[in-house]
């Protein structure tokens, strides 16, 4: 029996009436999740407005146009670029009659697909509760009706209502302190590598940069590699015993544009292995094009800059080189790179070709050679 594909409608509200461009990547990108979470994706509609409505986040126009969509293409959910509050979540869901979930959501999606481990599945779940947990409050006040249907200071309604809440608040406080208990065994783990002398070069980028194929290409192992976003969920660690590089490489988690200060938090764990690390390998797709490239470079440069990462425990590895028409679009690139990385060490490789990963291993050589001693580093 053939499993029916759910579809999905996209939608973006765009405040910017200046934007020309960056709503356009946006709104491809939420494509490409969509799609990695397995959606089939029938279609999309994109709204410009100063100010998003507080109600739907839509005008009440445009919701009509969107559930003539939903209608006449059969459409299972709606997905917003935007983020929703609980009250828009919960009122187009109602008018809709389909699954409503904005990008948060949806890249959690990908991540509960794209998990194998418990570490992982627990840092989903408290993501997904930073989230749940007003939307399900919000659901049991209506539900309920506090304190109207039975009149009294502690009516039945209420005394539901509460005890939605506290469950819910007492699930989050203990997933909380598990993820903190295993954070801080995190920490000795890492304390133990440090003591062992032995620099630790992690690998980070944007997603589907070619982080995985450079971990593969550079520790001769068979990682899997899959062009869906965010396959790589937990770090993974080996140790290059070669006579002049003699470091724990670490493969670790992609980024995505605007992502939530709250899927940071929930990550903490995983992030931890970007923090402590020696030496942080921005792996850039070089054959993106030049909008793109740039917008993702800076995209992961504010984020790296935000786990306190300086500069000098940076390099760029510009991947894919490989790809590219001529040696000339190569310079063009690394050019209007410069103003983002001119203090930053760099290099063109190919994880698929081989190219420059000789260059890449003395870089990684030299920039670890002006570190005396490898260092723990406080989140």
């Amino acid at each position: 029996m053939e499993v029916k594909s759910l579809k999905a409608w996209l939608c973006l509200v765009k405040t910017d009436p200046h934007d020309h461009y960056l709503y356009r990547i946006r709104l491809e990108e939420l494509r490409e999740l969509s799609k990695a979470a397995g959606y089939d994706v029938a279609g999309s509609t994109i709204q410009v407005n100063l100010k998003e409505n507080i109600a739907f986040m839509v005008g009440k126009g445009k919701l009509e146009e969107i559930k003539q969509h939903v209608d006449e293409k059969g459409v299972d959910a709606l997905v917003f670029y935007n983020l929703l509050t609980s009250k828009q979540k919960y009122n187009l869901e109602r008018a809709l009659k389909i699954e409503v979930l904005d990008r948060y959501e949806l890249t959690l999606k990908i991540f509960d697909i794209s998990s194998s481990d418990k570490l992982s599945k627990l840092q989903i779940r408290l993501a997904q509760l930073f989230k749940e947990i007003p939307y399900r409050k919000l659901l049991a006040s209506i539900r309920f009706k506090t304190g109207r249907e039975h009149p009294g200071p502690r009516s039945l309604g209420e005394y539901a209502y509460h005890e939605t809440v506290a469950s819910l608040l007492k699930r989050r406080s203990a997933l909380e302190a598990e993820v903190e208990k295993r954070r801080m065994d995190k920490r000795a783990q890492l304390e133990r590598r440090r003591k062992i002398g032995i620099p630790t070069v992690c690998i980070t980028g944007y997603y589907n940069a070619g982080k995985t194929s450079l971990f593969n290409a550079l520790t001769n192992l068979s990682k899997p590699v899959s062009p869906r976003p965010f396959t790589t969920l937990s770090s993974k660690y080996y140790l290059l015993p070669g006579r002049n590089l003699k470091v724990f490489l670490v493969d670790t988690i992609g980024f995505v544009m605007d992502l939530d200060p709250r899927l940071i938090a929930s990550f903490s764990i995983t992030l931890d292995d970007i923090r402590s690390a020696d030496l942080v390998i921005l792996t850039v797709d070089i054959s993106d094009s030049l909008d793109l490239m740039l917008l993702r470079m800076e995209t992961c440069l504010d984020i790296l800059r935000s786990l306190k990462i300086k500069d000098e425990r940076m390099l760029v590895a510009f991947n894919k080189c490989d790809v590219l028409k001529s040696e000339g679009e190569a310079e063009l690139k690394l050019n209007r790179a410069y103003p983002l990385i001119h203090d930053l060490a760099y290099c063109l490789v190919s994880a698929r070709s081989r190219k420059g990963l000789n260059e890449l291993t003395k870089l990684i050589a030299s920039r670890l050679n002006r570190i005396a001693e490898p260092v723990y580093r406080e989140s």
